[in-house]
């Protein structure tokens, strides 16, 4: 822990934090003595926290409840045609020729991978 600068005045939080810490090795070294999986960990500066306690550090967007009262809306006595134009309705954007600096740029670039693939 002292590796990482971790510090801890009270011994209450560092005896708490020790032990969180032999958690996660022992977490660590069963992982990867489990020849099933392709990788290895190792431990690092966020050895001495809570699962919680790193989600929360790496993972600040705290995201809104989903209410459990969904409803479904449904659509009655509504006819849809069969196929729909969206040019017609304004919601596609006409096609823009690409000015010659962008053609030069993706010709060189794609003449390059060519060359020293």
């Amino acid at each position: 822990m002292a590796r990482y600068g971790r510090f801890y005045e009270e011994i209450n939080e560092k005896e708490r934090r020790f032990q969180i810490f032999k958690e996660n090795v022992a977490f660590v070294e069963s992982s990867n003595n489990d020849a099933s999986k392709p990788y290895k960990l190792s431990v690092n500066q966020f050895a001495d926290l809570t699962d919680e306690e790193f989600i929360a550090l790496r993972n600040r967007f705290k995201g809104h409840e989903c209410s459990t009262k969904t409803t479904s809306f449904k659509y009655e006595n509504v006819t849809v045609p069969a196929t729909v134009d969206w040019r017609q309705k304004g919601a596609e954007t006409p096609i823009r020729p690409r000015p010659m600096w962008y053609v030069i740029k993706h010709l060189a670039s794609s003449l390059l991978f060519i060359i020293y693939r």
